[in-house]
């Protein structure tokens, strides 16, 4: 784990500082507001990080941000896969459950793969209500 952290350093520091940014954005402005700055700071990059270090950076950075939600931490994939000119999709969906009541969560897919947020059959008992592309539609 050490090394592999040592290796991608700045990957880890790039989604920590994202992380942080957008928790806080969320705490002052609206999830909509965040993804649309996300669109627009799309690039097209030769040089891609593969999906999944980026996944494994921001769950790691997200673990040292306070109250870094399931919505913080999939708008920051998201912009880590912009900036490199990889398209995802943030899909949020509801819930309701004897034991939790009705809640909202949120999720990474890219080519229909969920890359962060949960698994499919975790997933398939939120019925989606907005999809946030990082292409505009």
């Amino acid at each position: 784990m050490l090394a592999l952290m040592a290796r991608h350093y700045r990957l880890l520091a790039k989604a920590l500082i994202a992380v942080a940014i957008i928790r806080i954005a969320l705490y002052l402005s609206t999830y909509r507001k965040i993804s649309r700055a996300i669109k627009l700071r799309q690039t097209s990059s030769a040089s891609r990080t593969p999906a999944y270090l980026a996944v494994w950076a921001v769950q790691h950075a997200s673990r040292v941000v306070p109250a870094a939600s399931c919505l913080t931490r999939a708008l920051a994939l998201q912009y880590l896969l912009a900036r490199d000119g990889q398209e995802s999709i943030i899909r949020v969906g509801v819930a309701q459950t004897p034991a939790r009541g009705f809640h909202a969560h949120a999720w990474v897919l890219q080519d229909e793969n969920v890359l962060i947020g949960g698994n499919e059959e975790d997933l398939s008992r939120f019925t989606p209500i907005v999809d946030l592309p990082t292409k505009a539609a």
